[in-house]
């Protein structure tokens, strides 16, 4: 079983000025400049050398004047890649690095793959461009096994970006199960890196990348809507236009044919349609995936909080999330799911209207023993009203 990586310490530094001491002259004496010479530095104009520039900038982001902070800020993400590329390919100090990454559209490729080729950039650089990047630059990233393994959170980022390859995501976690080293934050990773081993093709460009890529686009062309409309069962009440959604063509996925690390994933990162089939998954796995996805709507999660087909497992996590608990409707539904456990229930109880309480009480469907404290519970609140 693979054992957890001590992760790097270069994760937990936060920014800061630099020393003013350790600055290029130039760069010092713009830094103690007047408020409008440091305003026009900050905006990425000032007769620098454009090493200097992106220091400068850098540390003018932290400058007391509200102004010329904002424009350092704006100008990071700004400046054109004739002034970027040489500086950043350089070894500036790998908080500039930082700094400039965070700013950088993904647009920005040539300026990030510098960042990336860079040996001074940090490993929480390589996690905060690992979430956002593009194809390219995500297996710049995943070339540089030695770091994966030093520093696994940047792996849990691809996994995360819609826009990394499902072959590189696999071979970082196959690179990480090989090696002992578990990924944190990659719910079922030991099960996913044991799904990738068993399947060659798993990291195959050629294989993996456009089956996932297909049901990614294929899924994408179902709204929201249509996956309410799905959902619905034995409704009295079908209006004309669910009538007219519900008979549309739509792509028809079989996820049953998905491997286990394509359904994991797409649970996690795929749209309401692919979390409305994946959550009664017979792998509870995936469907725990669907209900950690931070894309799940609330939406989504009032529903799936009624639905007695979902796995006791995915119940259990709904009813364990103050977040989702804080929404009446879950506590409710959750109430009246006979697949709620009974301890979780029962605590429910006393937050609920009275109208849905006297409902409980008289239902047939949950425990007999929720049922029996729901009937108690009504007769002690009419008691204090008499």
């Amino acid at each position: 079983m693979a054992e957890t990586a001590p992760e790097s310490q270069d994760l937990a530094f936060t920014l800061a000025p630099l020393p003013v001491e350790g600055l290029a002259p130039a760069v010092q004496k713009l830094v103690g400049a007047p408020p409008a010479a440091k305003l026009m530095a900050a905006k990425g104009i000032a007769p620098l050398r454009p090493t200097e520039l992106l220091v400068a900038i850098y540390q003018l982001s932290f400058d007391e004047d509200a102004a010329v902070k904002a424009a350092a800020e704006t100008s990071a993400g700004a400046l054109p890649d004739k002034v970027m590329l040489a500086p950043l390919g350089e070894s500036l100090p790998a908080a500039v690095l930082h700094f400039f990454a965070q700013r950088l559209a993904p647009t920005r490729t040539e300026c990030i793959a510098r960042i990336l080729y860079n040996q001074v950039t940090l490993d929480a650089t390589f996690v905060r461009l690992a979430e956002r990047v593009f194809e390219r630059e995500t297996e710049i990233i995943v070339q540089n096994e030695a770091r994966l393994l030093r520093c696994p959170s940047i792996v849990r980022a691809l996994f995360m970006n819609k826009q990394a390859r499902m072959s590189s995501v696999n071979r970082a976690i196959e690179l990480c199960a090989r090696n002992n080293v578990r990924v944190e934050g990659i719910l079922g990773f030991d099960e996913i890196a044991k799904s990738i081993q068993e399947d060659p093709s798993a990291v195959d460009p050629a294989v993996a990348d456009p089956g996932f890529a297909s049901v990614l686009e294929k899924v994408a062309a179902i709204s929201d809507e249509e996956v309410g409309d799905a959902e619905v069962t034995g409704s009295t009440e079908v209006t004309g236009a669910t009538k007219e959604r519900s008979t549309r063509k739509s792509p028809i996925i079989d996820f049953t044919r998905l491997k286990l690390h394509e359904k994991i994933r797409l649970a996690t990162l795929g749209n309401a349609y692919c979390r409305s089939n994946l959550i009664r998954d017979s792998n509870k796995m995936v469907s725990l995936a669907v209900i950690r996805s931070p894309l799940i709507t609330d939406t989504e999660v009032v529903r799936y909080a009624s639905n007695r087909q979902i796995g006791e497992d995915v119940i259990r996590y709904i009813a364990n999330q103050r977040d989702f608990t804080k929404m009446y409707q879950v506590k409710l539904n959750l109430a009246q799911n006979p697949k709620c456990p009974l301890g979780f229930s029962l605590r429910f109880l006393p937050m609920l209207h009275a109208e849905d309480l006297k409902a409980l009480a008289k239902s047939k469907n949950v425990p007999s023993a929720l049922a029996v404290a729901a009937r108690k519970l009504v007769q002690t609140r009419s008691a204090k009203n008499d």
